[in-house]
Order: C-alpha cells, then sequence, then structure tokens
C-alpha cells in the first residue's frame, strides 16, 4: 500500500507542476493586461511541442552531458517521492529523512552545473557558477530551519516522526524557535522556485536560463520538467513540516488537501512575483543574510530555552 501511495503521489506532482506553472503564467499576464498563454495547460502544451522536435547537441560535450536531463529528472522524480506528504508510515520513514531530502537537493545542482560547464559554453559555465553562488545563500538557511525542527523532535531525522509530532501538536506555532524556522525556511523554498525577486526565468536570455542553453528537444522538455517538479517538491516539504494539517486517515483526501494547498503557495507566489522587483546579487545576498539570521536566531532561542 505504501509503495503504491508514493508512486501516486510521485505522478500526481509531475502532473500538476506544469499546472501550477501554468497557472501562474495567466496571473502574471492579468496583472500586465495582456493576454498570455491560453489556458493552465500551456506550460504542458509547450513541453510536448520540445519532445516533438529535434535534438542538436555542441561536438565539444561528452556522456555527461547527454546523461544528466535523464539524472536530473530522475533526482526530481526522488525528491517527489520522498516527501511525507502522503504517506505517512512509519516503513516510508525509513527513506523519508532529512539527509536524504539535503543530498538529492546537492547532487541536482552538482549535475545541473557540471553538465552547463560540460558544454564548453562561457555562457553556460557563467550561468553554473551563478546557480551555485545562489546555493551558497539558500541552503545554509535551508539547513539551519531544518536543523532547529529536529532538535524540537528529539534529534530525529525522520521527516514522517516530524510531520507526526507537528500534527499532534507537540511542536506547534507557541514555541518562538518553531516559528522563526518556519519563516526562514519558507523564504529559502521561495528562493529555490527561481520568481522575482530572486529570479526571472522567463527571459531566456537570464543567466538562469544559461544552463539549459545548449539544450533542446526532449533533453530540454526533461530538464524543465524536473525543475517545476523540483519547486513542487521544495513547497512539498515546507507543507509537510510545517503546515501538515488537517490531518485525515484516508491517504486519497490527504493527497487532494496537499494539492489543494500547493495550488494556493503557488498562486501566493505569483502575487509577490508580480508586486516585486527583481534584486541585484548584493541585494540577494542581503536577502539572504537576512533569512540565515532568523533560522540562527530559532537556534539560539531553542538552545537557550533548554538551558533554562
Amino acid at each position: 500500500m505504501d509503495i503504491l501511495i508514493i508512486i501516486i503521489q510521485t505522478l500526481c506532482i509531475f502532473l500538476v507542476a506544469p499546472l501550477f506553472h501554468g497557472i501562474g503564467r495567466m496571473m502574471a499576464a492579468r496583472f500586465q493586461s495582456r493576454s498570455g498563454p491560453s489556458g493552465p495547460f500551456q506550460t504542458w502544451r509547450d513541453i510536448k511541442k520540445l519532445f516533438e522536435r529535434s535534438e542538436t547537441l555542441p561536438g565539444q560535450s561528452s556522456w555527461f552531458f547527454r546523461s544528466a536531463p535523464w539524472m536530473i529528472f530522475a533526482i526530481a522524480g526522488t525528491l517527489a517521492a520522498v516527501i511525507p506528504a502522503v504517506a505517512t508510515s512509519a516503513s516510508f520513514g525509513m527513506v523519508s529523512d532529512l539527509f536524504v531530502i539535503v543530498y538529492l537537493m546537492a547532487l541536482l545542482r552538482f549535475v545541473f552545473g557540471v553538465a552547463a560547464i560540460d558544454t564548453g559554453s562561457p555562457f553556460a559555465g557563467l550561468s553554473a557558477g551563478r546557480e551555485q553562488l545562489l546555493s551558497l545563500f539558500v541552503e545554509p538557511t535551508f539547513v539551519l530551519s531544518l536543523l532547529v525542527v529536529v532538535i524540537l523532535s528529539g534529534g530525529t531525522t525522520n521527516l514522517v516522526e516530524i510531520r507526526q509530532l507537528v500534527e499532534s501538536g507537540q511542536i506547534n506555532y507557541m514555541t518562538p524557535s518553531f516559528i522563526l524556522a518556519a519563516i526562514a525556511f519558507l523564504w529559502a523554498v521561495y528562493a529555490e522556485t527561481g520568481k522575482k525577486p530572486y529570479d526571472m526565468a522567463e527571459a531566456e536570455q537570464e543567466l538562469q536560463e544559461g544552463l539549459l542553453s545548449e539544450y533542446s528537444g526532449k533533453r530540454l522538455a526533461l530538464c524543465k520538467v524536473a525543475l517545476l517538479v523540483k519547486q513542487c517538491a521544495m513547497a512539498g516539504l515546507f507543507i509537510s513540516i510545517f503546515c501538515p494539517w488537517p490531518y485525515v486517515h484516508n491517504p486519497f483526501i490527504a493527497l487532494v488537501f496537499f494539492l489543494v494547498k500547493l495550488c494556493i503557495f503557488f498562486i501566493l507566489t505569483a502575487y509577490i512575483e508580480h508586486f516585486s522587483s527583481r534584486f541585484t546579487i548584493l541585494r540577494i545576498k542581503a536577502s539572504a543574510m537576512g533569512a540565515f539570521s532568523i533560522s540562527f536566531a530559532a537556534l539560539i532561542l531553542l538552545i537557550v530555552g533548554r538551558l533554562g
């Protein structure tokens, strides 16, 4: 039963990730008083067109560049599978672990960066360097926020157990350190979505899209789907740990609640993106330092509270 639930959860995330992206594109068009895409399934249609197109590959690239889209796609799928969004049994907790999430994120960035450098394109290489720089801003806040939750949970890194503790109220928002950890973690999740004010992926000439500049056809489609799934997985991780309510026994009803909360998250990000101006790298650094300070303050409050 757990395997079936994991498969259904993963498939649903793969199906709705482009849909939520299409909804965000429609909202952005409305905000800017233009026609925009023809319906929320426009992203799916774009991906279908990419799968039907021919490919061109850089002559100097190695097997790694050609295999990277499949690896990125598999890593994103694994991320979507190990999130404790629906399956919350003890057996599922063996794979739904904090270290699994952290290492999968690091592996995805590594594969993406090496594939971009392997092309020999200066533009792709510069974009890969910028991607690794952004990871230095985001990941410390991400890890430190989760460390606070791990300490509150008694030292367990099992995400299923952490979710159950939050659902039961043993860890709740009456604890100041948990509130601060949630705020900092939410910032890290939003920064990972690649939206303004931190990035603007819609502009193909931007450095953020330089990682994909040498891909075309089905490999480009695989990369785009993988990145959208990664965004949903990161948002799903925040929902599963910090907003797991309401608790329902039926896994299929729980999946519906999870997808509704995911949709609300991406609708809110569309609003934030519209009313934000894009940050320079220095402002991103300042914002990251602020988020890291919040997560560090959460850790200090927790330690002081335990010592007191």
